[in-house]
């Protein structure tokens, strides 16, 4: 029961976030891509590598990976609505747009996974050599 309460309160912190986050950079950048979507996406997925590695490594309690990973980055990202928005541009005929959508979205999203990996290994390293 804990953990379901844990993953409702990092869920809702998580989809605030990504509310405010999406609407925030689309209201200040208009493009044919959504960035809004794309920011969420790849900021969610360098945090999924950032917790999930320290969460590994026993550095955060257990309990941490129900709020952190499953319930705030879950509800922060926004897989769904990518796939929609992608979607949508092919049905206007901005085959370019929805080209670029896809491959920011999947390619920025891996590598920022990898960047948060190696962030935390930094992390890692200066709590041990302390």
């Amino acid at each position: 029961m804990r953990e379901a309460i844990l993953i409702f309160l990092g869920g809702g912190l998580g989809a605030l976030a990504r509310f405010v986050v999406s609407r925030g950079i689309s209201a200040r950048f208009f493009t044919s891509v959504p960035l809004g979507t794309l920011t969420a996406n790849v900021t969610g997925s360098l945090l999924m590598g950032f917790f999930f590695s320290l969460l590994n490594a026993s550095l955060l309690p257990a309990g941490y990976r129900a709020l952190i990973t499953v319930g705030f980055i879950g509800a922060y990202t926004t897989f769904s609505t990518y796939a929609l928005e992608t979607v949508a541009l092919l049905q206007r005929k901005e085959y370019g747009a929805a080209f670029l959508n896809f491959v920011l979205n999947n390619a920025a999203s891996l590598a920022a996974i990898i960047v948060g990996m190696l962030l935390s290994s930094l992390v890692m390293a200066a709590i041990r050599s302390r």
